[in-house]
Protein backbone atom coordinates (compact mmCIF):
# COMPACT_ATOMS: atom_id res chain seq x y z
CA UNK A 1 0.00 0.00 0.00
CA UNK A 2 1.46 3.48 -0.87
CA UNK A 3 0.56 5.42 2.66
CA UNK A 4 2.13 2.80 4.40
CA UNK A 5 5.63 2.69 2.15
CA UNK A 6 5.29 6.37 2.77
CA UNK A 7 5.36 5.44 6.64
CA UNK A 8 8.04 3.41 6.26
CA UNK A 9 10.10 5.57 4.88
CA UNK A 10 9.33 8.53 6.67
CA UNK A 11 10.44 6.07 9.85
CA UNK A 12 13.59 5.74 8.23
CA UNK A 13 14.58 9.18 7.74
CA UNK A 14 13.30 10.12 11.15
CA UNK A 15 15.97 7.26 12.63
CA UNK A 16 18.23 8.49 10.50
CA UNK A 17 18.23 12.14 12.09
CA UNK A 18 18.06 10.43 15.62
CA UNK A 19 20.94 8.34 15.12
CA UNK A 20 23.09 11.31 13.76
CA UNK A 21 22.10 13.44 17.27
CA UNK A 22 22.65 10.16 19.03
CA UNK A 23 26.22 9.95 17.34
CA UNK A 24 26.65 13.59 18.20
CA UNK A 25 26.31 13.37 21.62
CA UNK A 26 28.68 10.32 21.84
CA UNK A 27 31.46 12.48 20.23
CA UNK A 28 30.66 14.97 22.79
CA UNK A 29 31.18 12.91 25.80
CA UNK A 30 33.94 11.36 24.19
CA UNK A 31 36.02 15.14 24.01
CA UNK A 32 34.83 16.20 27.13
CA UNK A 33 34.94 13.30 29.54
CA UNK A 34 36.84 9.98 28.15
CA UNK A 35 39.53 10.89 25.65
CA UNK A 36 41.12 14.04 27.64
CA UNK A 37 41.78 13.57 31.76
CA UNK A 38 42.24 17.73 31.71
CA UNK A 39 38.38 18.05 30.52
CA UNK A 40 37.16 15.20 32.48
CA UNK A 41 38.63 17.01 35.89
CA UNK A 42 37.14 20.78 34.39
CA UNK A 43 33.46 19.33 33.94
CA UNK A 44 33.78 17.66 37.05
CA UNK A 45 35.12 20.77 39.06
CA UNK A 46 33.18 23.60 38.09
CA UNK A 47 32.66 26.06 40.81
CA UNK A 48 33.79 29.69 39.87
CA UNK A 49 31.85 32.18 37.20
CA UNK A 50 34.38 32.15 34.48
CA UNK A 51 34.14 28.30 34.81
CA UNK A 52 30.42 28.14 34.32
CA UNK A 53 30.52 30.29 31.56
CA UNK A 54 33.04 28.22 29.65
CA UNK A 55 30.39 25.52 30.12
CA UNK A 56 27.98 27.47 28.84
CA UNK A 57 29.84 28.64 25.92
CA UNK A 58 30.65 24.63 24.49
CA UNK A 59 27.35 23.70 25.07
CA UNK A 60 25.90 26.64 23.27
CA UNK A 61 28.59 25.59 20.52
CA UNK A 62 27.32 22.14 20.05
CA UNK A 63 23.43 23.52 19.77
CA UNK A 64 24.53 25.01 16.10
CA UNK A 65 21.91 22.88 14.17
CA UNK A 66 18.81 24.36 16.29
CA UNK A 67 18.91 21.97 18.83
CA UNK A 68 19.67 23.13 22.72
CA UNK A 69 22.34 21.01 24.92
CA UNK A 70 22.09 21.23 28.67
CA UNK A 71 24.58 19.49 30.79
CA UNK A 72 23.44 18.27 34.71
CA UNK A 73 25.75 17.02 36.70
CA UNK A 74 25.43 15.29 40.00
CA UNK A 75 26.55 17.65 43.07
CA UNK A 76 27.83 14.84 44.70
CA UNK A 77 31.07 16.08 46.12
CA UNK A 78 29.30 19.57 47.10
CA UNK A 79 30.70 21.97 44.84
CA UNK A 80 29.58 25.62 45.11
CA UNK A 81 27.77 27.23 42.60
CA UNK A 82 29.25 31.04 41.63
CA UNK A 83 24.85 31.89 41.59
CA UNK A 84 21.65 30.14 42.64
CA UNK A 85 21.07 27.56 39.74
CA UNK A 86 17.69 26.21 40.17
CA UNK A 87 15.90 28.66 37.84
CA UNK A 88 19.26 27.93 35.27
CA UNK A 89 16.55 25.94 32.28
CA UNK A 90 19.78 25.46 29.88
CA UNK A 91 23.15 25.13 29.26
CA UNK A 92 25.25 23.71 32.50
CA UNK A 93 24.05 23.32 35.89
CA UNK A 94 24.22 20.89 38.56
CA UNK A 95 21.45 18.70 40.07
CA UNK A 96 20.82 17.22 43.43
CA UNK A 97 21.93 13.54 43.65
CA UNK A 98 19.38 12.03 45.25
CA UNK A 99 17.63 8.77 43.62
CA UNK A 100 14.34 9.53 45.44
CA UNK A 101 14.34 13.11 44.50
CA UNK A 102 15.64 13.08 40.72
CA UNK A 103 13.52 14.42 38.01
CA UNK A 104 11.37 11.43 36.09
CA UNK A 105 13.07 11.87 33.05
CA UNK A 106 16.39 11.59 35.10
CA UNK A 107 15.17 8.03 36.83
CA UNK A 108 14.45 6.78 32.78
CA UNK A 109 17.23 7.88 31.78
CA UNK A 110 19.34 5.83 34.44
CA UNK A 111 17.36 2.82 33.24
CA UNK A 112 18.78 3.20 29.78
CA UNK A 113 22.71 2.50 31.69
CA UNK A 114 24.26 5.08 29.14
CA UNK A 115 22.43 4.52 25.99
CA UNK A 116 20.28 7.62 24.63
CA UNK A 117 16.53 7.44 25.76
CA UNK A 118 13.53 10.06 23.93
CA UNK A 119 11.37 11.70 26.10
CA UNK A 120 8.86 14.55 25.94
CA UNK A 121 10.05 17.42 28.02
CA UNK A 122 8.84 21.03 28.57
CA UNK A 123 10.87 23.48 27.47
CA UNK A 124 11.68 27.19 30.22
CA UNK A 125 8.32 28.49 28.97
CA UNK A 126 6.09 25.36 29.62
CA UNK A 127 6.68 24.10 25.72
CA UNK A 128 6.34 20.59 25.08
CA UNK A 129 9.56 19.53 23.25
CA UNK A 130 11.16 16.54 22.14
CA UNK A 131 14.56 15.58 23.93
CA UNK A 132 17.05 12.95 23.86
CA UNK A 133 18.64 12.04 27.18
CA UNK A 134 21.62 9.88 28.03
CA UNK A 135 23.40 9.34 31.14
CA UNK A 136 26.86 10.51 32.06
CA UNK A 137 28.66 7.76 32.92
CA UNK A 138 32.04 7.69 34.96
CA UNK A 139 34.62 6.97 32.74
CA UNK A 140 36.76 5.59 35.62
CA UNK A 141 34.21 3.39 37.02
CA UNK A 142 30.92 2.70 34.60
CA UNK A 143 28.71 2.12 37.64
CA UNK A 144 28.74 5.46 38.56
CA UNK A 145 26.89 8.21 36.91
CA UNK A 146 28.42 11.66 36.64
CA UNK A 147 25.12 13.52 35.19
CA UNK A 148 22.43 13.60 32.39
CA UNK A 149 23.01 15.02 29.18
CA UNK A 150 19.66 16.29 27.36
CA UNK A 151 19.67 17.93 23.61
CA UNK A 152 16.15 19.29 23.45
CA UNK A 153 14.22 20.98 20.57
CA UNK A 154 14.60 18.28 18.08
CA UNK A 155 11.06 18.63 17.11
CA UNK A 156 12.20 21.31 14.36
CA UNK A 157 14.74 18.01 12.89
CA UNK A 158 12.26 15.68 12.91
CA UNK A 159 9.23 17.74 11.71
CA UNK A 160 11.21 18.80 9.00
CA UNK A 161 11.79 15.16 7.39
CA UNK A 162 8.05 14.31 7.92
CA UNK A 163 6.83 14.34 3.90
CA UNK A 164 3.77 15.50 4.27
CA UNK A 165 3.08 16.86 0.99
CA UNK A 166 -0.22 15.71 -0.68
CA UNK A 167 -1.94 14.61 2.41
CA UNK A 168 -5.34 15.70 2.67
CA UNK A 169 -5.64 18.45 5.70
CA UNK A 170 -7.65 17.00 8.18
CA UNK A 171 -4.99 14.17 8.21
CA UNK A 172 -2.85 13.49 11.08
CA UNK A 173 1.25 12.67 11.67
CA UNK A 174 1.97 11.61 14.68
CA UNK A 175 5.28 10.15 16.79
CA UNK A 176 5.52 7.68 20.24
CA UNK A 177 8.26 6.71 21.83
CA UNK A 178 8.68 2.52 23.60
CA UNK A 179 6.25 4.27 26.50
CA UNK A 180 3.07 5.22 24.57
CA UNK A 181 4.23 8.74 25.15
CA UNK A 182 3.32 11.46 22.02
CA UNK A 183 6.85 13.23 20.51
CA UNK A 184 5.32 14.83 18.07
CA UNK A 185 1.75 15.51 16.10
CA UNK A 186 1.18 16.93 12.86
CA UNK A 187 -2.63 18.09 12.69
CA UNK A 188 -5.02 19.23 14.69
CA UNK A 189 -6.65 16.26 16.25
CA UNK A 190 -4.82 14.43 18.68
CA UNK A 191 -4.29 10.48 19.36
CA UNK A 192 -4.14 8.44 22.09
CA UNK A 193 -2.10 5.52 21.71
CA UNK A 194 -4.24 4.01 24.61
CA UNK A 195 -6.94 3.99 21.99
CA UNK A 196 -5.12 2.27 19.67
CA UNK A 197 -5.42 -1.29 18.83
CA UNK A 198 -3.95 -4.16 20.17
CA UNK A 199 -1.72 -4.89 16.55
CA UNK A 200 -0.77 -0.62 16.13
CA UNK A 201 0.91 -1.56 20.02
CA UNK A 202 2.37 -4.87 18.64
CA UNK A 203 3.23 -5.20 15.20
CA UNK A 204 6.72 -3.90 13.63
CA UNK A 205 4.27 -1.99 10.72
CA UNK A 206 0.65 -2.19 9.17
CA UNK A 207 -2.43 -0.62 8.19
CA UNK A 208 -5.69 -1.02 9.42
CA UNK A 209 -9.46 0.92 9.37
CA UNK A 210 -11.62 2.32 11.80
CA UNK A 211 -14.65 4.36 12.63
CA UNK A 212 -14.54 7.48 15.08
CA UNK A 213 -17.55 9.64 15.12
CA UNK A 214 -19.12 8.25 12.08
CA UNK A 215 -15.96 9.09 9.74
CA UNK A 216 -14.01 6.03 8.46
CA UNK A 217 -10.08 6.51 9.28
CA UNK A 218 -7.04 4.95 7.50
CA UNK A 219 -4.15 4.45 9.82
CA UNK A 220 -0.71 3.13 9.00
CA UNK A 221 1.83 2.53 11.28
CA UNK A 222 5.41 1.38 11.47
CA UNK A 223 8.00 0.42 14.54
CA UNK A 224 11.59 0.78 14.33
CA UNK A 225 14.09 -0.75 17.13
CA UNK A 226 16.41 1.77 17.20
CA UNK A 227 15.00 4.28 19.70
CA UNK A 228 11.72 2.48 19.87
CA UNK A 229 9.60 4.77 18.22
CA UNK A 230 6.48 4.27 16.51
CA UNK A 231 5.13 5.92 13.33
CA UNK A 232 1.15 6.58 12.46
CA UNK A 233 -0.42 7.94 9.82
CA UNK A 234 -4.22 9.05 10.64
CA UNK A 235 -6.16 9.51 7.29
CA UNK A 236 -9.93 10.20 6.22
CA UNK A 237 -10.71 7.79 3.70
CA UNK A 238 -13.48 10.37 2.50
CA UNK A 239 -10.76 12.32 1.55
CA UNK A 240 -8.50 10.14 -0.19
CA UNK A 241 -11.61 9.20 -2.01
CA UNK A 242 -12.05 12.46 -3.36
CA UNK A 243 -8.70 12.86 -3.95
CA UNK A 244 -8.94 9.23 -5.98
CA UNK A 245 -11.47 10.89 -8.14
CA UNK A 246 -9.71 14.06 -9.03
CA UNK A 247 -6.85 11.94 -9.75
CA UNK A 248 -8.77 9.71 -12.39
CA UNK A 249 -10.47 13.30 -13.75
CA UNK A 250 -7.21 13.83 -14.26
CA UNK A 251 -5.32 10.84 -16.02
CA UNK A 252 -9.07 10.72 -18.35
CA UNK A 253 -8.01 14.75 -19.03
CA UNK A 254 -4.38 13.38 -19.98
CA UNK A 255 -5.12 10.23 -21.40
CA UNK A 256 -7.60 12.42 -24.54
CA UNK A 257 -4.52 14.62 -24.76
CA UNK A 258 -2.56 11.86 -25.38
CA UNK A 259 -4.62 10.16 -28.02
CA UNK A 260 -5.08 13.76 -29.55
CA UNK A 261 -0.92 13.81 -29.90
CA UNK A 262 -0.85 10.28 -30.93
CA UNK A 263 -3.42 10.69 -34.01
CA UNK A 264 -1.75 14.06 -35.32
CA UNK A 265 1.98 12.16 -34.95
CA UNK A 266 0.65 9.46 -36.86
CA UNK A 267 -0.62 12.08 -39.65
CA UNK A 268 2.36 13.73 -39.50
CA UNK A 269 4.33 10.09 -40.33
CA UNK A 270 2.27 9.24 -43.16
CA UNK A 271 2.76 12.69 -44.63
CA UNK A 272 6.54 13.69 -44.09
CA UNK A 273 8.23 10.30 -43.51
CA UNK A 274 6.15 7.33 -44.86
CA UNK A 275 5.41 9.09 -48.43
CA UNK A 276 9.19 9.97 -48.81
CA UNK A 277 10.83 6.71 -47.72
CA UNK A 278 8.29 4.66 -50.63
CA UNK A 279 10.19 7.27 -52.95
CA UNK A 280 13.83 6.22 -51.47
CA UNK A 281 12.69 2.76 -51.48
CA UNK A 282 12.07 2.78 -55.09
CA UNK A 283 15.23 4.65 -55.80
CA UNK A 284 17.83 1.56 -54.04
CA UNK A 285 15.79 -0.76 -55.94
CA UNK A 286 16.87 0.98 -59.51
CA UNK A 287 20.54 2.15 -58.30
CA UNK A 288 23.20 0.09 -60.09
CA UNK A 289 27.03 0.60 -58.78
CA UNK A 290 28.60 2.35 -61.02
CA UNK A 291 26.06 4.01 -62.51
CA UNK A 292 24.75 7.74 -61.81
CA UNK A 293 21.40 8.22 -60.22
CA UNK A 294 18.64 10.90 -61.38
CA UNK A 295 19.01 13.23 -58.02
CA UNK A 296 15.71 14.25 -56.64
CA UNK A 297 15.90 17.92 -55.63
CA UNK A 298 12.68 17.60 -53.64
CA UNK A 299 13.83 15.02 -51.84
CA UNK A 300 16.94 17.06 -50.01
CA UNK A 301 15.05 18.71 -46.98
CA UNK A 302 16.61 19.95 -43.78
CA UNK A 303 14.45 17.46 -41.84
CA UNK A 304 15.71 14.12 -40.54
CA UNK A 305 14.34 12.43 -44.03
CA UNK A 306 16.51 14.62 -45.96
CA UNK A 307 19.32 14.00 -44.07
CA UNK A 308 18.72 10.18 -44.19
CA UNK A 309 18.14 10.71 -48.48
CA UNK A 310 21.32 12.84 -48.52
CA UNK A 311 23.19 10.38 -46.87
CA UNK A 312 22.28 7.75 -49.45
CA UNK A 313 23.32 9.80 -52.04
CA UNK A 314 26.78 9.95 -50.69
CA UNK A 315 26.90 6.31 -49.69
CA UNK A 316 26.22 5.93 -53.54
CA UNK A 317 28.84 8.12 -54.25
CA UNK A 318 31.35 7.02 -51.56
CA UNK A 319 30.82 3.32 -53.55
CA UNK A 320 31.08 4.35 -56.78
CA UNK A 321 34.55 6.07 -55.85
CA UNK A 322 35.17 2.49 -54.45
CA UNK A 323 34.62 0.40 -57.29
CA UNK A 324 36.60 2.47 -59.91
CA UNK A 325 39.36 3.26 -57.12
CA UNK A 326 39.54 -0.81 -56.24
CA UNK A 327 39.70 -1.11 -60.28
CA UNK A 328 42.57 1.55 -60.79
CA UNK A 329 44.70 -0.31 -57.39
CA UNK A 330 44.23 -3.51 -59.46
CA UNK A 331 46.18 -2.68 -62.75
CA UNK A 332 48.42 -0.39 -60.21
CA UNK A 333 48.78 -3.60 -58.36
CA UNK A 334 49.72 -5.49 -61.72
CA UNK A 335 52.26 -2.91 -62.50
CA UNK A 336 54.03 -3.19 -59.09
CA UNK A 337 54.21 -6.78 -59.68
CA UNK A 338 56.28 -6.18 -63.26
CA UNK A 339 58.06 -3.55 -61.17
CA UNK A 340 59.26 -6.14 -58.51
CA UNK A 341 60.34 -8.75 -61.29
CA UNK A 342 62.54 -5.95 -62.96
CA UNK A 343 64.00 -4.83 -59.51
CA UNK A 344 64.98 -8.23 -58.35
CA UNK A 345 67.25 -8.82 -62.06
CA UNK A 346 69.11 -5.32 -60.96
CA UNK A 347 70.44 -6.90 -57.00
CA UNK A 348 71.35 -10.32 -59.04
CA UNK A 349 73.52 -8.12 -61.47
CA UNK A 350 74.67 -5.80 -58.69
CA UNK A 351 76.46 -8.92 -56.68
CA UNK A 352 77.55 -10.53 -59.90
CA UNK A 353 79.26 -7.79 -60.91
CA UNK A 354 80.76 -7.18 -57.30
CA UNK A 355 81.70 -10.63 -57.40
CA UNK A 356 83.87 -10.38 -60.77
CA UNK A 357 85.80 -7.32 -59.06
CA UNK A 358 86.48 -9.23 -56.26
CA UNK A 359 88.69 -11.93 -58.20
CA UNK A 360 89.40 -9.89 -60.41
CA UNK A 361 91.46 -7.92 -57.74
CA UNK A 362 92.89 -10.95 -56.18
CA UNK A 363 94.11 -12.14 -59.71
CA UNK A 364 95.53 -8.55 -59.85
CA UNK A 365 97.75 -9.21 -56.81
CA UNK A 366 95.30 -6.54 -54.59
CA UNK A 367 93.90 -8.88 -51.93
CA UNK A 368 92.72 -5.35 -49.93
CA UNK A 369 90.64 -4.10 -52.90
CA UNK A 370 89.27 -7.48 -52.99
CA UNK A 371 88.51 -7.74 -49.42
CA UNK A 372 86.58 -4.16 -49.48
CA UNK A 373 84.50 -5.50 -52.43
CA UNK A 374 83.60 -8.49 -50.34
CA UNK A 375 82.95 -6.32 -47.65
CA UNK A 376 80.64 -3.79 -49.40
CA UNK A 377 78.67 -6.56 -51.51
CA UNK A 378 77.81 -8.23 -48.04
CA UNK A 379 76.75 -4.84 -46.87
CA UNK A 380 74.13 -4.38 -49.81
CA UNK A 381 73.33 -8.27 -49.71
CA UNK A 382 72.01 -7.65 -46.04
CA UNK A 383 70.89 -4.55 -45.83
CA UNK A 384 68.42 -5.58 -48.65
CA UNK A 385 67.55 -9.19 -47.40
CA UNK A 386 65.38 -10.05 -50.29
CA UNK A 387 62.77 -7.11 -49.01
CA UNK A 388 62.62 -9.06 -45.78
CA UNK A 389 62.04 -6.38 -42.74
CA UNK A 390 63.87 -8.88 -39.70
CA UNK A 391 66.97 -11.14 -40.30
CA UNK A 392 68.50 -12.91 -37.31
CA UNK A 393 71.22 -11.56 -35.35
CA UNK A 394 74.59 -13.14 -36.91
CA UNK A 395 73.13 -11.46 -39.54
CA UNK A 396 73.04 -8.14 -38.33
CA UNK A 397 76.31 -8.43 -36.72
CA UNK A 398 77.85 -9.79 -39.93
CA UNK A 399 76.57 -6.46 -41.39
CA UNK A 400 77.81 -4.16 -38.66
CA UNK A 401 81.24 -6.65 -39.14
CA UNK A 402 81.12 -5.66 -42.59
CA UNK A 403 80.96 -2.17 -42.01
CA UNK A 404 83.55 -1.65 -39.31
CA UNK A 405 86.26 -3.82 -41.83
CA UNK A 406 85.03 -1.02 -44.64
CA UNK A 407 85.72 2.09 -42.31
CA UNK A 408 88.87 0.50 -40.57
CA UNK A 409 90.34 0.06 -44.14
CA UNK A 410 89.60 4.18 -44.68
CA UNK A 411 90.85 5.10 -41.03
CA UNK A 412 93.54 3.11 -40.71
CA UNK A 413 95.62 2.69 -37.40
CA UNK A 414 92.32 5.29 -35.90
CA UNK A 415 90.20 2.88 -33.58
CA UNK A 416 89.49 -1.19 -32.36
CA UNK A 417 86.15 -2.63 -32.94
CA UNK A 418 85.72 -5.61 -30.19
CA UNK A 419 82.89 -7.99 -30.21
CA UNK A 420 81.04 -9.52 -26.99
CA UNK A 421 78.51 -12.09 -28.35
CA UNK A 422 76.63 -14.43 -26.79
CA UNK A 423 76.66 -17.29 -29.42
CA UNK A 424 72.92 -18.88 -28.37
CA UNK A 425 71.72 -15.36 -29.62
CA UNK A 426 72.65 -15.74 -32.98
CA UNK A 427 69.60 -17.37 -33.91
CA UNK A 428 67.15 -15.00 -32.37
CA UNK A 429 65.12 -12.37 -34.85
CA UNK A 430 65.73 -8.70 -35.00
CA UNK A 431 65.16 -5.46 -37.61
CA UNK A 432 67.55 -5.30 -39.97
CA UNK A 433 70.11 -2.07 -40.12
CA UNK A 434 69.97 -1.15 -36.98
CA UNK A 435 73.50 -1.83 -35.32
CA UNK A 436 75.10 -0.19 -38.74
CA UNK A 437 73.93 3.43 -37.84
CA UNK A 438 74.70 3.36 -33.99
CA UNK A 439 78.66 2.10 -35.47
CA UNK A 440 78.59 5.27 -37.85
CA UNK A 441 77.73 7.44 -35.56
CA UNK A 442 80.32 6.19 -32.64
CA UNK A 443 83.41 6.26 -35.68
CA UNK A 444 82.65 10.52 -36.73
CA UNK A 445 81.33 11.34 -33.82
CA UNK A 446 83.64 9.76 -30.89
CA UNK A 447 86.55 7.63 -32.16
CA UNK A 448 87.79 9.11 -35.49
CA UNK A 449 90.22 11.84 -34.10
CA UNK A 450 91.59 9.69 -31.15
CA UNK A 451 95.02 8.86 -32.65
CA UNK A 452 94.61 5.14 -32.44
CA UNK A 453 93.12 5.08 -29.02
CA UNK A 454 89.44 4.71 -29.78
CA UNK A 455 87.90 1.33 -28.59
CA UNK A 456 84.29 0.52 -30.43
CA UNK A 457 82.67 -2.13 -27.90
CA UNK A 458 79.49 -4.38 -30.00
CA UNK A 459 77.66 -6.68 -27.75
CA UNK A 460 74.98 -9.35 -27.76
CA UNK A 461 73.77 -9.89 -24.18
CA UNK A 462 71.24 -11.47 -22.34
CA UNK A 463 68.97 -9.40 -20.14
CA UNK A 464 66.00 -11.38 -18.53
CA UNK A 465 63.57 -12.01 -20.92
CA UNK A 466 65.24 -9.54 -23.61
CA UNK A 467 67.85 -8.92 -25.58
CA UNK A 468 70.31 -5.74 -25.58
CA UNK A 469 72.66 -5.37 -28.30
CA UNK A 470 75.04 -2.48 -27.22
CA UNK A 471 77.19 -0.09 -29.11
CA UNK A 472 79.69 1.34 -26.97
CA UNK A 473 83.05 3.54 -27.34
CA UNK A 474 85.21 5.62 -25.24
CA UNK A 475 85.16 8.71 -26.67
CA UNK A 476 86.45 11.94 -24.21
CA UNK A 477 84.51 14.49 -26.24
CA UNK A 478 81.48 15.43 -24.11
CA UNK A 479 77.95 13.97 -24.72
CA UNK A 480 74.43 16.19 -24.05
CA UNK A 481 72.23 13.30 -22.47
CA UNK A 482 69.27 15.63 -22.75
CA UNK A 483 69.75 16.14 -26.67
CA UNK A 484 69.39 12.86 -27.32
CA UNK A 485 66.90 12.40 -25.14
CA UNK A 486 64.92 15.10 -27.38
CA UNK A 487 66.05 13.67 -30.78
CA UNK A 488 64.29 9.71 -29.69
CA UNK A 489 61.37 11.56 -28.47
CA UNK A 490 61.12 13.29 -32.00
CA UNK A 491 61.05 17.40 -30.43
CA UNK A 492 64.19 17.71 -32.66
CA UNK A 493 63.85 16.92 -36.18
CA UNK A 494 66.58 18.74 -37.98
CA UNK A 495 69.91 15.93 -36.45
CA UNK A 496 69.63 12.52 -35.49
CA UNK A 497 67.47 11.74 -38.06
CA UNK A 498 69.42 7.63 -38.23
CA UNK A 499 69.23 6.89 -34.68
CA UNK A 500 65.47 8.19 -33.87
CA UNK A 501 64.61 5.72 -37.15
CA UNK A 502 66.48 2.62 -35.30
CA UNK A 503 64.30 3.54 -32.18
CA UNK A 504 61.42 4.31 -34.49
CA UNK A 505 61.27 0.94 -36.56
CA UNK A 506 62.20 -0.87 -32.95
CA UNK A 507 59.10 0.28 -31.24
CA UNK A 508 57.72 -0.34 -34.61
CA UNK A 509 57.97 -4.25 -34.56
CA UNK A 510 57.87 -4.66 -30.95
CA UNK A 511 56.26 -1.98 -28.98
CA UNK A 512 56.35 1.12 -26.87
CA UNK A 513 57.84 -0.68 -24.34
CA UNK A 514 61.31 -1.54 -26.53
CA UNK A 515 63.75 0.43 -28.19
CA UNK A 516 67.46 2.83 -28.41
CA UNK A 517 68.74 4.31 -25.50
CA UNK A 518 71.90 5.71 -24.36
CA UNK A 519 73.91 5.19 -20.88
CA UNK A 520 76.78 6.58 -19.98
CA UNK A 521 79.28 3.55 -19.15
CA UNK A 522 82.24 5.60 -17.13
CA UNK A 523 83.17 9.30 -16.81
CA UNK A 524 83.75 9.18 -20.65
CA UNK A 525 82.67 7.59 -23.91
CA UNK A 526 78.57 6.82 -24.76
CA UNK A 527 77.05 3.17 -24.68
CA UNK A 528 74.03 2.82 -27.00
CA UNK A 529 71.61 0.35 -26.44
CA UNK A 530 68.86 -1.59 -28.18
CA UNK A 531 66.27 -3.51 -25.94
CA UNK A 532 63.94 -6.01 -28.43
CA UNK A 533 62.32 -8.93 -27.31
CA UNK A 534 63.72 -12.56 -27.59
CA UNK A 535 61.77 -13.65 -30.99
CA UNK A 536 63.14 -16.85 -32.21
CA UNK A 537 63.27 -17.01 -35.81
CA UNK A 538 60.19 -18.37 -37.58
CA UNK A 539 58.09 -16.90 -34.84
Amino acid sequence: MTTLQLVKQNHVTLEKTLSAVSDKTVTLLDTHFFSDDGQYRFWTNIETLGQMREADAVLERWSSDGTEYSLYMTNKEGKSAPFDLSNKTRGFKYITWDTAALPDWAARALKEKGGATLLPLSTDGGAPTVSLVRAVLNPKAYDDTLGFLVVSRLEALLKRDLVSVGLADDAGIYLFNDSGEQLIQVGEEPLDMRGMPDRLRGETEGYYFDKRGGEELLYAFSRRSAFGTRLVYQIPLGAVADRRTAFQWIIMAASAIYLLCVFAFVLYLLRIVVRPLVRLTKITRIYEPGKRLDVDDGLLRGDEFGILYGAFLKMTDRLDRSIEENYVIKIQQRENELAALHSQITPHLLYNTLDSIYWYALDSGNPGVGDMVKDLSKLLRIGLSKGKTEIPIGEELEHAQAYCRLQMKRYPDTFEARWEVDEGLLSFMTPKVILQPLVENAIFHSVSSMDGEGLIVIRAVRAGEDIRLEVEDNGFLPVDMERLGRILSGEEHDKGYGIRNVHERVRLHFGEAYGLSYERPGESGLRAVVTIPAKAGGD
